[in-house]
């Protein structure tokens, strides 16, 4: 399971998996451009099956309808990799409180979310990881981009205490 697929690291992650791959569900808001990515990949790798579901996953609601739709497909998420994101670029005090909180969900809230939702089946399969996609500013407080470096900080020391607990 694949968030933030339909281009950049997530679409890169889905080509260098595919070939591996039995199977690999995409999720991202552009719909068109997950479409696109699973004609690529199902064109190139016969036995690849690729599954894509539109959703906006700072949304609470959606990212529930979407692990709900997973059940109802009966799809098994053995690898979890939280790619999703946001970024922008200003001074704090200059920003816009919906874009703000907007990269709180989307980094935070939805790997958060995402991961405590599927983590208990995951486990129950014995073999399964997850990749939680930090960045190298999540070391820094950095300005003009002071929440998005921020919320990879708290990326990396999640991922860093589920390591841990998951041992």
């Amino acid at each position: 399971l694949i968030t933030g697929a339909s281009s950049g690291l997530g679409a890169e992650f889905a080509r260098q998996l595919a070939p591996n791959a039995h199977a690999l569900v995409l999720v991202a808001r552009r719909l068109e451009r997950l479409d696109g990515l699973k004609s690529e990949l199902e064109g190139a790798y016969g036995n690849l099956t690729v599954h894509v579901y539109g959703a906006d996953l700072g949304s609470e609601d959606q990212r529930v309808a979407f692990v709900e739709w997973l059940a109802s497909q009966n799809l098994k998420v053995h690898f979890l990799i939280n790619n999703a994101g946001l970024g922008d670029q200003g001074t704090f005090d200059s920003s816009d409180w919906k874009r703000i909180r907007a990269i709180l969900e989307v980094n935070i809230s939805a790997l958060t979310h995402l991961t405590h939702l599927l983590l208990p089946s995951m486990t129950l399969s014995g073999r399964a990881a997850i990749l939680n996609v930090s960045s190298v500013v999540g070391f820094l407080p950095l300005p003009s981009i002071a929440v998005y470096a921020a919320t990879k900080a708290y990326v990396t020391s999640l991922s860093e205490a589920l390591a841990i607990e998951l041992r």
